[in-house]
């Protein structure tokens, strides 16, 4: 089956971050921001006034003072409305303050007054949903020139908690149509889970998933993740339980798979996040597969916006049989030694306040070994197109990919919208 990976943005611009619990650290912080707020308050005059408020505002909301925080952002405001980084920290004070309603409405300055990129706008809908109500509907449609087809309809609803911010749940159906020559099948995924997040680099999540197939029969899907660190490093685990879909027999015959995944990733300069991944799977016919990816995003700005990423990544897995006990090869493509790499380059512009677009380019090179004690080489190129469109309450993304592979062609069209309640 295809697999699409979706890019972590390199860094965090827009959200509070906690301070060090180390007792020397704070002392020595504590120390230098003394003398930084008597600079800064000899800075209060024409023509750095604005950047001054804007400072202070920043220190007085890492030690905790709120109320002075937000009167500082406020009077750099009545000086510079359309000021960036003054909104940005009205907007997060607001939400330390569970100010949400306010916080919300200057979201929406901050978008405004600057462009952002695709990977910026995933992490601010992230921080957006902690807000506000949000429900979620689209069409994944992917195809193939080998008569392969896979088209997948979902609708999410996500609530954040009303006493609790840091408490969410949400609640997705996905209906997937399979097609592979003349066979066919149907499935019902009905996803349900719950996601507490201690701070903005810790969370816990919980969901169960069970899948719903043409004739009524089902496999009991769930899945547990959680994520740990600091702003630089952090470490992800998953472990997830569902059926093998690799293809339409492993399907129709209720396959299942244990899958297993450790992932760290930190950022190696403010532009630049390495990710390293491994992924281990039990497949419900006793084989087991192996995975390592390793990625490296880097941002490139011009005239301190964004302007183009360029990502790297690298894989290698295996699976540890290839053949049944009678060795006949097995009905699923299972290669004993799979490696390869991706280059993509993601450019992206923002018009007005309104509509953002971008392309990117992508080249893979793969070699396996699966029939012949030979490696295959296979590689492909392909291009994509996107589009977004902001709405009063929410958002239309659409997006449309053609790739060229060494022995098929592939094709797949997003389009999804998001509206806020």
């Amino acid at each position: 089956m295809a697999e699409f990976a979706v890019f972590a943005q390199p860094y965090d611009l827009f959200f509070p971050t906690d301070e060090s619990p180390d007792s020397l650290t704070k002392e020595v912080r504590d120390l230098h921001d003394i003398e930084r707020d008597l600079a800064l308050e000899k800075m209060t005059r024409e023509p750095n006034k604005v950047d001054a408020y804007i400072e202070l505002g920043d220190l007085r909301r890492r030690q905790g003072k709120l109320i002075e925080a937000k009167r500082f952002y406020e009077m750099a405001l009545k000086i510079a409305p359309d000021n960036y980084l003054a909104n940005q920290g009205l907007m997060q004070t607001h939400y330390l303050l569970g100010e949400f309603e306010e916080a919300r409405k200057r979201m929406d300055s901050v978008i405004e007054l600057d462009p952002l990129s695709l990977d910026e706008k995933s992490e601010f809908n992230k921080f957006r949903q902690k807000l506000q109500q949000e429900a979620r509907a689209g069409v994944s449609i992917y195809e193939d020139d080998r008569d392969l087809s896979e088209i997948m309809y979902f609708a999410e609803l996500t609530f954040p908690g009303n006493e609790y911010r840091k408490l969410r749940t949400n609640f997705r159906y996905e209906q997937w149509n399979y097609k592979d020559n003349i066979q066919k099948m149907n499935m019902n995924v009905f996803q349900g889970s719950m996601r507490y997040d201690f701070n903005d680099s810790s969370h816990i999540l919980a969901a169960v998933a069970p899948e719903v197939f043409d004739d009524n029969n089902n496999i009991e899907g769930y899945f547990f993740d959680a994520m740990a660190g600091t702003d630089n490093l952090k470490l992800a685990l998953k472990y997830s339980h569902g059926g093998f879909r690799e293809n339409l027999f492993t399907l129709r015959n209720r396959y299942k798979e244990n899958s297993t995944s450790i992932s760290i990733f930190g950022d190696l300069h403010p532009r630049t996040r390495l990710i390293q991944t491994l992924s281990l799977s039990e497949i419900s016919d006793d084989n087991s597969k192996r995975r390592y990816d390793t990625e490296l995003i880097y941002s490139i700005f011009k005239k301190k916006a964004p302007f183009m990423t360029a990502s790297i990544r690298f894989y290698q897995s295996s699976y540890e049989f290839q053949t049944d006990v009678n060795g006949n090869f097995l009905n699923y493509w299972a290669p004993s030694d799979y490696k390869g790499g991706e280059f993509t380059l993601t450019w992206e512009r923002t018009v007005g306040s309104k509509w953002w677009w971008g392309v990117d380019a992508k080249y893979t090179y793969n070699s396996y070994r699966f029939d012949t004690p030979k490696d295959v080489d296979d590689s492909g190129a392909g291009a994509s197109i996107f589009v977004n469109y902001k709405l009063a309450g929410g958002d239309v993304f659409a997006s449309f990919g053609d790739r060229i592979n060494s022995y098929f062609r592939e094709r797949r069209f997003d389009l999804q919208g998001t509206f806020n309640f």
